[in-house]
């Protein structure tokens, strides 16, 4: 496996996507929790290393596209049970991992809501006694 140098174009993108992150979990409203990405420059040779198995440093596209790869990855699982195992992070642009994501979100917002709904009507669900049977028999 030969050493893995970062560029430093790669370096400058995931610090300004990781500035923005936190930027944005900074300004949260107060009593809202938000998370941020933080990656140091171990992080980053390390997804190098796994992305390209050792062989090289990601272009700034790549790291996108992975970064994507892996939000669908966990958006799928969420609205399907399972793990998209047979994907590849190459397999789509990551504008097309994003597209994918948001339709499994939406995907597992909907099963989510049709949960809830279910759950409010056998909450709210009052038993009736039946009527008495015409036959004169005493139901017990």
């Amino acid at each position: 496996m030969e050493i893995i140098n970062i560029t430093a174009e790669l370096l400058n993108h995931v610090n300004r996507i990781c500035a923005e992150s936190k930027a944005w979990a900074e300004a949260a409203p107060e009593g809202e929790f938000r998370g941020y990405s933080s990656y140091d420059e171990a992080d980053i040779l390390f997804h190098c290393k796994h992305y390209t198995k050792g062989e090289r440093c990601l272009t700034p596209a790549e790291w996108d596209q992975a970064k994507a790869w892996e939000e669908y990855y966990d958006a799928y699982k969420s609205a399907e049970g399972i793990r998209p195992r047979w994907t590849n992070w190459q397999d789509e642009s990551a504008e097309e991992w994003e597209r994918l994501s948001t339709e499994c979100y939406a995907k597992a917002n909907a099963e989510y809501e049709a949960r809830q709904q279910e759950k409010e009507l056998e909450a709210s669900y009052k038993y009736e006694a039946p009527e008495a049977l015409s036959n004169g028999l005493d139901i017990a």
